[in-house]
């Protein structure tokens, strides 16, 4: 069995006379291409050679090949799926390319498509100090992974939870009023955590509506303010919305506390 690769036996191969088309985000672009095999001898196929265009040049992908992953016995014809990435920050648009395969150049059309990436690191803080009114800032680094400019979003107000808001609230619930069924219960225990719920804390970007370009970073500050019903005896937790990534943090009680 002979094993064709981008650099060796791919004459061996035939490729149907159809354009082949990829389609998807710059990391998983997909396709069919049709296949034969007019040898005595199998053929294990595992990529072929690819050509772009002069004026992608290499900046597009970090190999030159299209990796596909089969086998055809001799004389055997199929529609095999065929799948290639680029560089993560290639533009959205139709690129054109083409394979070698047969002795032949077969074009390739590659349709990428938008795609909005961004990472963020750390993604949790903790801070000490729950007093009312307390601004803890979280500083990250934003990075765009996506083809596509990224703008900065606005973000209003968090909710920072009590750590112990539902088991205080239960245990309370259940040895005061446990006894009387499951509708009194139930309701002690909602007004238990209704009273000790904070109110919203106001959050801020500093960095606000700024556009992040493909490949590029970015330093973010977060700002959180405790509400004016936060106790300074509490620890506090909670999760912020960033776009589509979440980030935790933990608000400890200040150490002073205890000594009171």
């Amino acid at each position: 069995m002979l094993t064709v690769t981008s650099i060796a036996f791919h004459e061996k191969l035939h490729v149907g006379t159809e354009e082949i088309i990829l389609n998807g985000p710059p990391s998983d672009l997909r396709g069919h291409m049709l296949l034969s095999n007019n040898n005595e001898e199998s053929l294990r196929v595992k990529a072929l050679p690819l050509i772009y265009d002069a004026k992608i040049g290499n900046k597009m992908s970090d190999g030159f090949q299209l990796r596909l992953s089969c086998r055809l016995k001799p004389g055997e014809e199929k529609m095999e799926s065929i799948w290639h990435k680029v560089h993560p920050n290639t533009l959205p648009g139709i690129y054109e390319s083409s394979i070698m395969a047969g002795g032949q150049k077969r074009k390739v059309k590659m349709v990428i498509q938008s795609h909005i990436d961004i990472s963020i690191y750390p993604d949790f803080f903790s801070f000490q100090d729950t007093s009312p009114g307390k601004i803890h800032t979280a500083i990250f680094t934003l990075t765009n992974l996506g083809n596509m400019p990224f703008q900065v979003p606005e973000i209003k107000h968090v909710a920072p939870l009590d750590m112990d808001l539902l088991c205080r609230a239960f245990g309370f619930g259940f040895r005061s009023k446990g006894v009387e069924g499951f509708t009194v219960t139930m309701d002690e225990i909602t007004k238990n955590i209704r009273a000790n719920l904070t109110d919203w804390s106001p959050a801020s970007v500093d960095e606000i509506g700024k556009i992040v370009a493909p490949g590029e970073s970015l330093i973010i500050h977060l700002s959180i303010t405790l509400p004016a019903n936060s106790d300074s005896r509490k620890d506090y937790d909670g999760n912020i919305r960033f776009w589509d990534k979440d980030i935790a943090f933990a608000i400890k009680s200040h150490n002073e506390n205890l000594k009171k």
